[in-house]
């Protein structure tokens, strides 16, 4: 069975190849297995992954010496998937996450004010979706983990300012400082396409903040129609468009969410099981748990079936929301 390894796996696959560190290495081997598609053409490619994991945090324990920091860019995924703000300085990124998340980043009026990432925990309907403020990108000196930690993200999302004398240049130069670091966004919709040794390419989103300063709504469709990426506008001030942000992230991360229910009870609807859109029924049960695909008999599904209840092939393409029973030898 081929692997059909996604793309982020591949680009995490090239950061381990060219990693200088062993917690570099480390690091991408630790993504690479977290990105791991679940069936049973990867067994040997997840047995291979664990065991390099092992030997290097052995080797690592031998070391003598003083233990390294870890460094601002490795920061442990949680939720749906890790989405980073970036943006210019003053582009709103810290007054948007402390308005939809759970953390309390320094807010200011002045450029500059976030010095390191900033983590927080936003809600979309029944999950959680991780958000990472970082200090700004410019032309002056950004730190290294600044751009990794964008290499890294599920998700990045691209803050413009909406106050700005010309919006569209403030995007235009985001992109072109992310491009100087061999960083491509492309649309979450969009064909992946690799890019030569040394590129990124990373899932992204335009999100114009302060849209009540905006001096005219054409700004948004220039910005959407050039950069070819989902484009939505937002303000602190508007809490109906602030309250659309974390579906629109959600729908960026190309994910899926599915339940459960045991023949003759009621679906358990309280945790949902999250996974990559376009994954199959089998996926889904392997995503569960492994050894049950072994004596797995037959699936019946309610929600994207043709009827509640169906029974349903292994190759199913599983849709959001949707609930599946599993019935075992």
């Amino acid at each position: 069975m081929p692997a059909n390894l996604p793309p982020e796996y591949i680009e995490a696959e090239d950061r381990y190849r060219n990693a200088n560190s062993k917690d570099e290495k480390l690091d991408a081997l630790q993504e690479m297995l977290s990105l791991l598609p679940n069936h049973k053409g990867t067994d040997k490619i997840e047995a291979d992954l664990r065991k390099r994991i092992s030997d290097l945090k052995k080797s690592s324990q031998k070391k003598k010496g003083p233990t390294r920091a870890k460094t601002p860019d490795q920061i442990e995924p949680q939720g749906a998937g890790q989405v980073v703000l970036a943006g210019l300085p003053n582009s709103g990124k810290s007054a948007l996450l402390d308005m939809i998340s759970n953390a309390t980043p320094k807010v200011a009026d002045f450029p500059f004010s976030t010095q390191g990432p900033t983590i927080g925990m936003v809600k979309h309907e029944d999950v959680q979706i991780q958000l990472i403020d970082t200090p700004p990108i410019s032309e002056e000196y950004v730190e290294t983990w600044v751009y990794n930690l964008i290499r890294k993200a599920h998700l990045v999302l691209l803050l413009v300012d909406g106050a700005a004398d010309d919006p569209v240049a403030n995007y235009d130069q985001t992109v072109s400082l992310l491009n100087e670091e061999g960083i491509h966004i492309f649309s979450p919709q969009a064909d992946f396409q690799r890019d030569a040794i040394g590129k990124t390419n990373r899932k992204g989103q335009v999100v114009i903040t302060k849209s009540d300063e905006l001096s005219s709504p054409e700004v948004t469709e220039e910005i959407e129609e050039s950069s070819g990426l989902p484009t939505m506008t937002i303000s602190i001030l508007d809490e109906e468009k602030l309250s659309r942000l974390s579906g629109f992230v959600f729908e960026g991360l190309n994910k899926i969410r599915i339940y459960t229910k045991k023949p003759g009870k009621e679906p358990d609807l309280q945790e949902p099981y999250i996974l990559d859109k376009g994954s199959t029924v089998l996926e889904g049960v392997r995503s569960i748990h492994r050894d049950m695909v072994e004596s797995l008999d037959y699936i019946r599904i309610w929600g994207s079936g043709r009827y509640d209840g169906q029974e349903v092939a292994q190759d199913h393409v599983l849709k959001d929301g949707d609930v599946i029973e599993i019935h075992q030898k």
